[in-house]
């Protein structure tokens, strides 16, 4: 399987430019060949806000949104949100709550996305936009990432992947990713056998998918 055309003229740059030795990021950038963009963040708090070079915030937002309109915490219990700005949940206005999985969240008047944390043992979750707004960085969705992504065939998935016949699983190791497999997996050129390190920069290749990852430093 080859990287589609869009996404290998987007990473054939930093593939070639991103040193091996980096501090560690908080924020990757995830892409899927076939099926899209995704943004990673690591950190057990993240910031909600307009894409506004005046703010930093983790999750920036092209809607008409406050610039730190909300803030999302990750504990043992869940997701909290707790609001800076107006924020409902399923309709109704909230100050702090706490997130179950398919809850719908809007941000002002009408920026709205979708919770979903779909193994309820796992504290890791997805971010969809559903009002037809989009995220600063040309992504289909935000990974809240705690320990493990699952990118697999079932609605346990953190990505879904009808055709794949195993979960390829994400998870934290030393200052960047690496991935769990059940077979060969091709990293860079390099075979590796059920597992191996996914550095920033780096493209990974089973019969089955394609991904790469970069580095994703917040928006200024």
């Amino acid at each position: 399987m080859i990287l589609s055309k869009v996404f290998a003229v987007s990473l054939e740059p930093t593939i070639h430019e991103l040193p091996r030795t980096l501090e560690p990021a908080s924020q990757f950038l995830l892409w899927i060949d076939g099926v899209g963009g995704f943004l990673i963040c690591l950190s057990h708090r993240v910031t909600l806000g307009q894409a506004n070079p005046e703010s930093i915030v983790d999750i920036p937002l092209l809607a008409d949104v406050s610039r730190h309109h909300a803030t999302l915490q990750r504990d043992a219990e869940g997701y909290f949100l707790e609001a800076i700005r107006k924020v409902q949940v399923n309709g109704q206005p909230t100050d702090k709550v706490l997130l179950r999985s398919a809850d719908r969240v809007t941000l002002g008047s009408s920026c709205q996305m979708q919770f979903w944390q779909p193994v309820p043992v796992s504290t890791s979750a997805r971010l969809d936009l559903v009002s037809g707004h989009r995220f600063l960085h040309p992504v289909d969705a935000v990974l809240l990432m705690a320990d493990t992504l699952l990118i697999g065939p079932g609605p346990q998935a953190h990505v879904v992947m009808p055709d794949l016949t195993q979960p390829l699983v994400l998870y934290r190791h030393k200052t960047s990713l690496a991935v769990r497999w059940s077979g060969s997996l091709v990293i860079d050129g390099q075979i590796h056998h059920g597992k191996g390190d996914l550095e920033p920069g780096a493209t990974l290749q089973t019969e089955q998918l394609t991904l790469a990852l970069e580095r994703a430093d917040r928006p200024r």
